[in-house]
């Protein structure tokens, strides 16, 4: 009954959405649209500087184009860019811009957009708060406290050049804009900043560059994209683009019957993955690319000692995680960093797996189990703990770590709800909690984990000072050492220790030519795509 009920959930939606045609059983039709599966739903939050899920970035991409990409070894390549150049003190960097471009409303792409765009990260009132990025420009302190109109640091030198000056080197500033996309000036300078996510009608009809346009948008089931014919790559090969919400339990039905295209792989077990072997389904990997925080609440009184974090983390059997729910496909690691980066210092404690030595750290805090019954005490009080977690996707790591440290004498309810409301909760800075996990998607620099500071609610001024340092490195040697230190200090602190670092599976239709997600690129080159 259950099967036939998920078949029928899958064909009522092709028919609702008409996205059927041109699935795998229709071989010989012409495809010309691609179906793209989301976990989630978008918030509708459209805009390069102001998303912060993956599902709404997953639009962004699409949409806007960036100043610079990455190809496939990770080296930096012009996109809107035609070319740049850094000063030897990596203080200045300059963008040459290309010609001719437009925006889907027919305006001209101009250095006066991509100031624009960069500026404003540095504005009091920018609504995400200020960037470690827009900190490190020259003048942002007189800009953010209004003293200024503009930031000292951002020139456009004409209407094809423009430049950017940091207070000091910046050896990693190019990752900024891998990360954030240019968006139009004349669009959203008739906003306040601090108005930015009320305008609704902006954010869900972007004005972009990119190689699409967004023509639909219903929430909680998908968005329909058409090509950009003025795309100045020239205008992709497949014409509609749509990114449908694809619930877990019907995804790999989806897959095999041809109405998903591109879907996340939701397990790596050899049993999960056996049905898309069997029907010739294609994959594509990104290696360590998605990080499985243990997010402590810092600023609670038991959560706030060292000792209990040290104690908690060692009882979690990380590798036993990665065999029974990513086998082959993550990695541990000992601080926010992915351990592929050259700067990972190859002497962090690692945190073995250990219940005698987790109950040893409990009892230098003062608990054990002092009546017998398994459960940690102190002062009468048991150990009790909850941990929220993403109940599409994390339910069975919840479980396991649930599992393992009841051997340790906790006591831990797990509280499962959608990703969405968890993060609402961590972001809140308010609303309460313990425990936690997060995922995060790492970004090309060696720091990246360490924006993510707040999800704790850590705030420590050591910290700051080390991954400032780093920030500021200007060359290798120094890079080495400062994210040395900072991964160092993570190590020992363990403000949000790392419970592994994943590879991110996709199912693939192997009608489709050229599919070979990078990194943060999630859709390199799509205006190249096409189905044979």
């Amino acid at each position: 009954m259950k099967k036939i009920f998920l078949l029928t959930v899958v064909m009522l939606a092709a028919l609702t959405m008409g996205l059927a045609a041109g699935g795998r059983r229709a071989s010989t039709a012409v495809k010309d649209t691609l179906v793209y599966g989301q976990n989630l739903a978008p918030r509708g939050e459209f805009h390069p500087t102001v998303e912060t899920s993956n599902f709404d970035r997953e639009v962004v991409l699409l949409v806007f184009s960036r100043l610079v990409n990455l190809d496939a070894s990770m080296n930096y390549v012009p996109d809107l860019a035609e070319s740049y150049t850094f000063t030897p003190d990596a203080k200045t960097l300059t963008f040459k811009l290309r010609q001719g471009v437009k925006w889907t409303d027919g305006r001209p792409f101009t250095a006066e957009d991509v100031a624009f765009t960069y500026e404003t990260l540095a504005h009091g009132k920018f609504v995400r708060g200020n960037s470690e990025f827009s900190t490190k420009l020259l003048g942002f302190q007189d800009y953010n406290t209004g003293k200024t109109a503009h930031v000292e640091g951002v020139k456009v030198i004409d209407p094809y050049t423009v430049s950017f000056t940091f207070q000091g080197p910046y050896r990693d500033a190019l990752v900024e804009f891998v990360n954030q996309g240019v968006f139009a000036k004349h669009i959203w300078e008739k906003v306040p900043v601090e108005g930015w996510l009320d305008a609704v009608d902006l954010l869900r009809h972007p004005v972009g560059t990119g190689p699409y346009k967004l023509t639909e948008f219903v929430p909680d089931q998908y968005v329909r994209l058409v090509a950009n014919e003025d795309y100045f790559k020239g205008a992709p090969k497949i014409k509609n683009f749509v990114l449908k919400v694809s619930n877990p339990d019907t995804r790999q039905v989806e897959i095999l019957n041809g109405e998903l295209d591109i879907a996340r792989v939701a397990s790596w077990k050899p049993n999960d993955l056996k049905p898309y072997t069997d029907a010739g389904i294609a994959f594509a990997e990104i290696p360590q690319i998605m990080a499985y925080y243990l997010v402590y609440n810092s600023t609670h009184p038991l959560l706030s000692d060292v000792t209990i974090r040290k104690a908690i983390y060692t009882a979690i059997d990380r590798d036993a995680c990665i065999a029974a729910i990513e086998p082959g496909h993550a990695v541990t690691a000992g601080a926010p960093m992915q351990p592929s980066q050259p700067v990972y210092p190859k002497d962090l404690n690692k945190y073995p797996y250990s219940v005698d030595a987790a109950k040893a750290l409990f009892a230098q805090a003062g608990w054990t189990d002092s009546n017998g019954d398994g459960v940690l005490d102190k002062g009468g009080q048991p150990l009790k703990l909850s941990l929220r977690y993403d109940n599409v996707d994390d339910t069975e790591l919840a479980v396991l770590v649930q599992a393992q440290l009841k051997k340790a004498g906790i006591d831990l309810e797990i509280i499962g709800s959608d990703f969405n409301t968890v993060l609402s909760v961590l972001r809140s800075g308010t609303d309460p909690f313990e425990l936690a996990f997060m995922g995060a998607s790492y970004r090309p620099n060696p720091g990246s984990g360490g924006g993510l500071m707040w999800l704790s609610r850590y705030e420590n001024a050591q910290e700051r000072d080390l991954f400032n340092k780093a920030l500021d490195s200007g060359t290798d040697a120094e890079a080495i050492a400062n994210w040395g230190a900072w991964a160092r200090f993570q190590n020992d602190q363990l403000p949000l220790p790392v419970i592994y670092i994943k590879s991110q599976g996709y199912a693939v239709n192997p009608r489709l030519v050229g599919y070979a997600p990078i990194s943060v690129e999630w859709f390199p080159n799509v205006h190249t795509w096409y189905f044979k």
